[in-house]
């Protein structure tokens, strides 16, 4: 049996991790003991810090963790000691800046979406998914107690010869992926953050801009990790998406300061100049999150 059939999947890891620690983790810390867990399966090459980030983003975005705490950092943009982390803190909303370690609470080991994370993700974002393939065990199951059976020798079968069957043909092998879908993920995290501003148009809450900012952060890490690795025309373009985050953070501001305004109107007026006010800076944040591309056809 390959070793990949009886090795974890990163969402049942997860689980199993945050139950085994007490519930409460940081995603480094998760990634480690990923990588451990696969080398005593005999798996080299195990998943990397994106991959695991991508799947702890899927868990927020389900519920199954919640953001608990920050630890306090022993340097917070450049300055040693030069801040204490506050009681009501969010996570950083700068990807690029030095930031306290981040911690998640598990909030149900008992969810049967963690053994296929990733599938039932899609599922809940409206994506038909195949069944699962039914678990090969490990191990056959022990014999019954008792008396061992007796070995019975067979009889010897002598096979005729057979024509050796002619070679296979060769098969081409995949193609490399192109530009365009290598930076596909990348454009739908863009897409998915920019849904949040119609919520918020539509509802606009505090918490709902609390979560904007939490996933912008991570795609912002995602984006700057991945261009760490990029070569040539991919890098570039990965630059370009993460200048769009950057962008967008310094807007953010004004998204939040239009959120608290409308929350904050009394009168029919007063919630009529709060409105148009924050349907202008949704619109200025999101232009912010279109691709260059998009800007030019419209």
């Amino acid at each position: 049996m390959p070793v990949r059939v009886r090795a974890k999947p990163p969402g049942e890891f997860i689980r199993d991790h945050l139950v085994e620690v007490g519930g409460v983790d940081y995603p480094q810390s998760i990634h480690r003991a990923y990588k451990a867990y696969l080398k005593s399966q005999g798996i080299k090459n195990g998943t990397c810090r994106d991959t695991m980030s991508t799947y702890l983003w899927r868990a927020r975005q389900m519920g199954l963790i919640v953001f608990d705490h920050a630890d306090v950092p022993a340097y917070w943009d450049g300055i040693p000691d030069g801040v204490e982390v506050p009681e009501n803190y969010i996570p950083e909303p700068r990807p690029l800046a030095p930031s306290p370690r981040h911690y998640y609470r598990i909030t149900d080991s008992a969810d049967p979406r963690w053994v296929r994370l990733e599938a039932s993700y899609r599922e809940s974002i409206g994506i038909e998914v195949p069944p699962p393939f039914p678990r090969v065990p490990i191990r056959p199951a022990p014999p019954p107690e008792g008396e061992p059976p007796k070995k019975v020798r067979k009889p010897k079968v002598i096979k005729p010869p057979v024509a050796k069957p002619p070679a296979p043909p060769k098969v081409p092998k995949p193609k490399k992926p192109t530009l365009q879908e290598r930076l596909a993920p990348f454009e739908e995290g863009m897409a998915v953050i920019a849904d949040k501003l119609e919520d918020i148009e539509r509802a606009p809450t505090l918490e709902k801009t609390d979560e904007f900012d939490e996933e912008l952060i991570i795609l912002g890490e995602a984006v700057v990790s991945a261009a760490e690795k990029a070569r040539g025309a991919e890098r570039s373009a990965l630059g370009g998406i993460s200048s769009r985050i950057r962008a967008t953070f310094d807007h953010r501001n004004l998204l939040r300061s239009s959120v608290e305004r409308t929350l904050a109107s009394r009168t029919a007026a007063e919630r009529e100049r709060a409105g148009a006010a924050l349907r202008a800076a949704i619109r200025v944040v999101g232009e912010d999150l279109v691709p260059v591309e998009e800007e030019g056809g419209e």
